[in-house]
């Protein structure tokens, strides 16, 4: 039986979910197991020999310090109080292999040569484009040649014809003639020495086809940096970009570096929409900005350019509220041309590129051409204004070097892609046809009441009186025969705006619809108002029971004068009838405007809404399961897929290999605030659902023969990144409620963070995962009311409102004011929030690990009237999230280096990762994602101040090797437009990886490359600027106090904080009048760093208040304590 590191198979299934006390005694008693190693509250940490080659610096101790001690104490009242210390830990079989040697002292060198190691050739070519400057060459205007393939204009020198840009470094544009086709019809870029111009075949009449031309770069062999503003989109027009074994391009995008620098959150957006719409309104003749745009004499432009001018111009009233609305704008390369160069652009050319006429083209080529130049021009201005503020804000290598590989993403497929569409689209006509049919049908049957007008038969039917019955009859002539253009005489007007062009338009969301279907909400018809949205009718008698029941009652008076139309109507209808809201799962001020959505599916399932026709029930079951198609059918359907049997270009590279499709995702690298990447359609996927038409898309990305895709989830990444934050306090690895939660929370015994926040809400562990991570992302007790509202319609507001707060007090816990800052106590994650508000709070506010700092739109100095406090707090977590991939692209494309294992990077969703690799390569490349994710956590604990990394999440849950893209690989990805299961994949565990002989083989056989002559920072971690001004008894009474109970407790150590911040201050002034040579008398106590001060600066503060609080230290930690008095005595002895 073969063993991984020194345990057999067998015993690795003894160990795991045993309890801490057996864990204890396994590692102290018996030696089959070898050294489990346990932190001090229950957490396995890695063996020995993982711990030394991944902390080098920091050996394994035994002998606990007094501050260490001190923080285990509080840590484990903090854990009982939760009733979490003691409770069930999991210990696996210790982990030890050979890794390749830090290049450092630690991890924090380690990954700074790493990330210049990787990008320093690409630094070098933007540092040559960037000393361009001012000075570029010049454009060639209206002298472009009107020919195919790429022409260069060199200053000084007749136009040439070229392959591709002789030069590593470019500023590149592409336009297309949308409308007709997605391949380029032509192009411009700009290099340090010349300009270039590409024209498609087809656009100078040398091919018949518009399709089936890319544009040469040569970046398969040769280094470039190719900049560009949503770069990705022309990237997808480059000929050497679908390769399956890539290039060496670094597409740098422009607009990624705004986001990442001057971006805005989604939340400031329509108050800079606001801001901008003003702007342009107060743009008067008589503005400063106006005159000068219209001053061409040099030395008075010069003159109105003095920014002491801009003194005297009256401040927008907006810009005192929200400073930060001039150090923002939205991402296209107008407005950021804009923001920062001051360059107006006109895009109205842009339009012209939409005809369907190639003669329009042709007849304009100067222009066009221009236009493009233009666009090239803007960019680079944009470029070197921004880059190096850019490189100010998030100055880690890693973070540039990470964004080759995210704008490098890859996609292959196979023509099963055309199937795919052609299934969807057929199966959704179809269904779309049957059930459209159906509810016409119903509409002919209504609509032949008309002749039976005398009667009057829909006044009496709740639904059907709701319709416009006016029926107009035919005019005639003189002669008795109908005028001419009379639509539809005869029948009600309801019925004649269905009709448009001869044709009924009619859909399941159709506004009538619903009064077709005799829709009814708890029995009852529905009504609708304009105002209101869907509300439904009640007896008088009735009111009482619904109220109870919690639904939102009409006002008569109040909705009367909102609704003039209906008016007449309504007052008929309260002289007998009431009226409640159909609920909205968003809340009661939320109108209900579609009822045939998803949803409400589960609102007929039970029988709350429901309908005398099946063919209701149908159509609400068709929109949901045609709701994922229908909202990314025509994203699918525009992919640009390029197939190597088309004759354009060979993908696979492998003759004889069936034909291949190449797909080059639109991701925009730092697309968000927080630096995540943005891709519209593949970032959106959804997995695949049983109910869900297309959802399979995913899966039709497939590797070639030969090939597989290998990659991993993170397992709950930001929410081990939040726990981090407040385990850092302590100091250990589950040292907080949410930290040993978040490591060891067992969900078959209920201690795990979903489960508990099931239990406080009453309600299901899946929903319980929504409002957790909305609480960590910064959503208030407000979101936690909605949710509860929508999960539980029954529940009143008041019912929902004391259950939200139920479980903030529990989670989140209480707030008080400190130092005029809010703090929280007594709650499960208060330590965590207190953290991760600190740092959001920071003026210059920086990850924690690789420093990467926030956008100015959101820094505090920019913010007057509205903090945005939750999308700051939403920024530190999820940067950190950005920070861990970045460092996991950065050591797969080493590991894969040195160990020899080409791997191209497929895509990145977040907390996923896929690459694709030869077959025989797929275990070897399995094991670098473990390596390099065991990296990834060193470098954060490493960078928080603790230097272990828990055993359980050190490594990948497990590592998936698959032919497709999934979820997981055991998916049949079974759905209404796949019936057929898919091949399953194979996912492997660390331990069952090791066991792979080829692994083994790999690992001991590597040559470690010398990267000692890359030179390191000494850098200060950013946590560190968090606790830099409280000594150690200090911080311990400043986490006494969040960890408080109750309001008295807290108050008591907040008092004792507060008077030994005024002790600190009075030392910190001695220091200095004894640095100035001033008299004064210094005794500090070792252990509790007292403070004897005999100076003429006053009286002290009371004694009692310093260290944890002297007494109470004794009292709450059981540590030996002499009184202040007798130490006075032994010091004069």
């Amino acid at each position: 039986m073969k063993s991984i590191g020194g345990l057999s198979s067998i015993n690795c299934c003894l160990l795991r979910n045993i309890s801490h006390s057996r864990v204890q005694a396994l590692a102290q008693t018996d030696k089959t197991f070898g050294p489990i190693r346990i932190n001090p509250v229950g957490i396995q940490k890695l063996s020995d020999g993982m711990h030394n080659q991944i902390f080098p610096s920091t050996p394994i101790s035994v002998r606990k310090t007094a501050k260490q001690e001190r923080l285990i104490k509080l840590s484990h009242k903090y854990l009982t109080d939760n009733e979490l210390l003691g409770k069930q830990c999991s210990a696996n079989p210790p982990i030890t292999f050979k890794l390749p040697k830090l290049q450092g002292k630690d991890l924090d060198e380690h990954f700074q040569r790493l990330g210049r190691y990787s990008c320093s050739k690409y630094l070098q070519q933007v540092d040559i484009l960037r000393n361009v400057g001012a000075s570029p060459p010049k454009k060639p205007t209206s002298k472009w040649l009107f020919k195919s393939g790429w022409t260069r204009y060199a200053p000084g020198k007749a136009p040439e014809s070229v392959q591709y840009p002789l030069e590593d470094e470019l500023v590149f544009d592409v336009e297309v003639m949308y409308k007709v086709s997605q391949y380029p019809i032509l192009a411009t870029c700009m290099s340090p020495k010349a300009w270039y111009g590409w024209c498609s075949p087809y656009l100078t009449k040398d091919s018949d086809k518009i399709d089936g031309h890319l544009i040469p770069l040569d970046v398969v062999n040769r280094e470039k940096i190719i900049v560009g503003h949503n770069v990705s989109y022309d990237r997808a027009r480059v000929l050497d970009e679908y390769r399956l074994d890539g290039t060496k391009a670094f597409y740098l995008d422009t607009m990624s570096l705004h986001i990442a620098v001057s971006g805005m959150c989604s939340r400031q957006r329509n108050t800079w929409m606001k801001y901008k719409k003003k702007q342009e309104q107060d743009l008067t003749e008589t503005s400063l900005e106006r005159i000068r745009s219209t001053i061409k004499d040099g030395e008075l432009k010069q003159m109105l350019d003095n920014p002491v001018l801009e003194k005297d111009t009256p401040e927008d009233v907006s810009l005192v509220d929200d400073p930060w609305l001039k150090m923002s704008s939205l991402n296209s390369l107008k407005h950021v041309a804009n923001l920062h160069c001051g360059i107006k652009m006109n895009k109205d050319i842009r339009d012209e590129f939409s005809t369907i006429d190639i003669e329009d083209i042709r007849r304009d080529f100067q222009k066009l051409m221009n236009y493009c130049g233009g666009d090239v021009d803007a960019t680079f201005q944009v470029f070197v204004k921004v880059f190096p503020e850019f490189r100010r804000i998030i100055p880690h290598d890693v973070s540039f070097a990470a964004l080759r590989h995210i704008n490098q993403s890859f996609l292959p497929t196979t023509r099963e892609w055309n199937d795919y569409i052609k299934r969807c689209e057929d199966k959704y006509q179809e269904s779309f046809r049957k059930i459209e049919e159906k509810l016409k049908q119903l509409c002919r049957e209504v609509v032949g009441l008309k002749d039976r007008a005398d009667e009057k038969p829909w006044e009496s039917d709740p639904w059907l009186s709701q319709l416009d019955w006016m029926i107009k009859q035919a005019k005639l002539t003189k002669s008795g025969r109908p005028y001419k253009s009379q639509k539809l005489p005869g029948y009600p007007e309801w019925f004649k705006k269905l009709v448009l062009k001869g044709e009924m338009s009619l859909t399941t969301r159709s506004r009538i619809a619903p009064l077709l279907l005799r829709l009814s909400w708890e029995g009852k018809p529905v009504f609708w108002t304009d105002s209101k949205g869907w509300c439904f009718v009640v007896d008088h008698n009735e009111v009482e029971s619904f109220k109870k029941k919690n639904y939102l009652y009409v006002d008569p008076e109040r909705i009367l004068p909102e609704e003039p139309k209906l008016q007449a109507e309504l007052e008929t209808l309260f002289e007998a009838k009431s009226l409640f809201k159909v609920p909205h799962e968003s809340g009661p001020h939320s109108r209900t405007t579609s009822l045939m959505s998803k949803p409400f599916l589960r609102h007929f399932e039970r029988g709350v809404l429901s309908s005398e026709f099946q063919v209701a029930k149908d159509a609400l079951q068709l929109a949901v399961a045609n709701s994922y198609w229908v909202s990314s059918r025509e994203r699918i359907m525009n992919q640009f897929v390029i197939f190597d049997d088309e004759g354009v270009t060979e993908i696979a590279g492998k003759p004889g290999c069936e034909p291949m499709g190449a797909i080059i995702p639109q991701v925009i690298s730092m697309g968000t605030i927080t630096r995540r990447a943005v891709e519209k359609t593949w970032l959106t996927a959804s997995n695949a659902k049983e109910t869900r038409l297309g959802s399979e898309l995913k899966a039709m990305v497939k590797a070639p023969k030969g090939y597989c895709f290998v990659g991993a989830d993170v397992d709950s990444e930001e929410l081990w990144i939040a726990s981090l934050m407040g385990d850092s306090v302590f100091k250990i690895h589950g040292g907080t409620a949410l930290g040993w939660m978040t490591l060891e929370g067992n969900k078959g015994l209920g201690t795990d963070l979903h489960s508990k926040t099931a239990k406080i809400l009453g309600i299901s562990r899946s929903q319980a995962k929504i409002f957790n991570y909305g609480r960590i992302y910064g959503a208030g007790a407000e979101f936690a009311t909605t949710l509860l509202k929508k999960f539980n319609p029954s529940l009143s507001d008041s019912e929902a409102v004391i259950t939200a707060r139920k479980l903030y007090a529990s989670t989140k816990g209480k707030s008080n004011v400190l130092k005029g800052q809010r703090i929280w106590y007594g709650g499960s994650e208060s330590v965590v929030f207190n953290r991760l508000e600190r740092i959001a709070e920071q003026d210059d506010p920086k990850t924690p690990v690789l420093s990467a700092g926030i956008t100015a739109a959101l820094q505090r100095k920019n913010l007057n009237s509205n903090t945005f406090l939750p999308s700051r707090l939403n920024w530190a977590i999820q940067s950190s999230g950005v920070d861990y991939l970045h460092l996991m692209l950065v050591s797969v494309e080493y590991l894969s280096r040195i160990y020899k294992i080409p791997a191209r990077l497929c895509l990145t969703v977040h907390d996923e990762i896929r690459y694709i690799a030869k077959w025989e390569d797929r275990y070897r490349l399995g094991i670098l994602l473990q390596i390099a994710n065991l990296w990834t956590r060193g470098m954060f604990c490493h960078q928080v101040g603790i230097d272990d990394v828990p055993q359980g999440c050190a490594f990948f849950s497990s590592v998936d090797f698959d032919h497709v893209i999934r979820k997981e690989v055991n998916m049949d990805c079974i759905t209404p437009s796949n019936e057929k299961p898919i091949l399953h994949g194979e996912s492997l565990d660390i331990y069952e990886l090791l066991k792979k002989p080829e692994v083994m083989e790999m690992l001991n056989s590597v040559e470690d490359p010398d990267l000692s002559n890359i030179p390191v920072k000494q850098t200060t971690k950013p946590v560190e600027e968090l606790d830099k001004n409280m000594d150690s008894g200090t911080r311990s009474l400043y986490i006494a106090m969040q960890i408080a109970t109750n309001e008295k407790e807290f108050k008591k150590f907040k008092n004792k904080y507060l008077r030994n911040l005024d002790v600190s201050k009075s030392q910190k002034f001695y220091k200095k009048m004894k640095k100035d040579k001033e008299t004064g008398t210094k005794v500090i106590d070792s252990r509790f760093e007292q403070l004897d001060v005999d100076m003429a600066i006053g009286s002290m503060p009371p004694m009692s208040g310093l260290g944890i609080g002297m007494n109470e230290m004794m009292e709450m930690m059981n540590v030996p304590f002499i009184g202040y008095g007798k130490q006075r005595a032994n010091r004069r002895r």
